[in-house]
Formats: structure tokens, sequence, C-alpha cells
């Protein structure tokens, strides 16, 4: 079945193909699906270190004395569904 996605043609060594290979195999599946596949883990696997650097960051910053209960947030969330109606 044709697609209209975007391509990309990259080229591996041969011990890295193999493996790809050998992996598409094992799942079933095309080899292109098992690198699309790849692809988007190693950017959700980016994704979710770079929002961890950020947490360590505000981590380093937090300061309980300034931090809200958890009552004081379901207030305040309660008051802004009463707002809404």
């Amino acid at each position: 079945m044709p697609t209209t996605l975007p391509r990309v043609n990259v080229p591996f060594e041969p011990a890295t193909y193999s493996i790809l290979r050998q992996f598409s195999r094992t799942q079933h599946a095309s080899l292109s699906q098992v690198v699309s596949r790849l692809v988007k883990y190693a950017i959700e696997l980016s994704e979710d270190l770079a929002l961890a650097e950020v947490a360590e960051e505000r981590l380093g910053t937090f300061r309980r004395d300034d931090a809200l209960s958890t009552e004081q947030i379901l207030r305040w969330n309660k008051g802004r569904k009463n707002r809404k109606k």
C-alpha cells in the first residue's frame, strides 16, 4: 500500500542492518516499521531526559514553605470549577 508519509534514506553498517533485520523477523514487522518504532522510542527517551533535567533544576529551587498543601490545591480547584458554571 503506497503512503504519502515523508521518507528518510538511512545507511547502516552491516552489523547494525543485520540486527535490525533479525529484530524485524522476531517482531513479525517490516524493517521500516521496526526502524520507525525505534526512532519514535528514541525521541520519547530524549524528551524524558530533557524533562528530567528541568525537574532536577526545579527541585533545586523548591522551598517547602512556599508549597501548597493538597487541601489548598483541592480548594483552589473547586473554586475554579464553580466559576466555570
